[in-house]
Formats: C-alpha cells, sequence, structure tokens
C-alpha cells in the first residue's frame, strides 16, 4: 500500500497520505493483517493522517481516511492499541470547518484526534 507507511519503535506509526490514497478506499479487512501485526510487535499505536498537498480532490480521499479510522477505533477499542489519530498538514480552513463538524463525531474518537 503505496499510500501508507509504518514506523516501527515502542509505538508503531502509521502515516496515511491523504493525497496518495486510493480512489476506490481501503477496507478494514484490507488494514487487519497489519493491525494483528502491530499487536505483536508494539504497545501502541498512532495513525497520522497527512494532508499535505491533498488539494481539492483530496477532501473525498480524506473523508474515506476518516471514515476507515474510526473503523480501527472501533475494531481496537477492546485492547485499546489505537492511542491518538494525529492530523498533519491542515491548513486553517480545514481547522476551522473541523470545529463544528466535530461535535457530530464521539467524544472518544474526538479526543483522539490531535493537529500536529
Amino acid at each position: 500500500m503505496d499510500f501508507m507507511k509504518c514506523e516501527w519503535s515502542e509505538a508503531c506509526l502509521v502515516t496515511l497520505k491523504v493525497r496518495d490514497y486510493p480512489e476506490e478506499g481501503v477496507t478494514l479487512e484490507d488494514l487487519k493483517p497489519l493491525i494483528h501485526e502491530i499487536r505483536s510487535k508494539a504497545k501502541d499505536m498512532i495513525i497520522r493522517a497527512d494532508l499535505a498537498g491533498m488539494g481539492l480532490v483530496g477532501i473525498e480521499r480524506f473523508k474515506m481516511i476518516a471514515s476507515i479510522c474510526q473503523e480501527v477505533v472501533e475494531y481496537t477499542k477492546d485492547d485499546n492499541i489505537l492511542r491518538k489519530i494525529e492530523i498533519q498538514g491542515a491548513g486553517f480552513i480545514f481547522r476551522t470547518l473541523y470545529g463544528p463538524i466535530s461535535l457530530a463525531i464521539p467524544k472518544y474518537f474526538r479526543d483522539m484526534v490531535q493537529f500536529i
């Protein structure tokens, strides 16, 4: 998966590049083998969505990434391996729009999101 990079240390950092995210998206079933590998090798997992260079086309892709992140949160909530979701490269407009939209996101998910 060219849009995704994993960096291993005590925590596994999974970086998702929005501009390279496939148009057809990714399913939780596609990611389950990686999640099982992370569970066996790391104590924590961090998902970072890199919005750099995404442009207007990236908005749809970002919505798909947000959806798959929510599925990963649900899938891993029993073992609590996913610690945070970082959003990198978000501009002022995106951050401004996120405020009101975030009220529709469940609190446990919203608490994981951090802008870096």
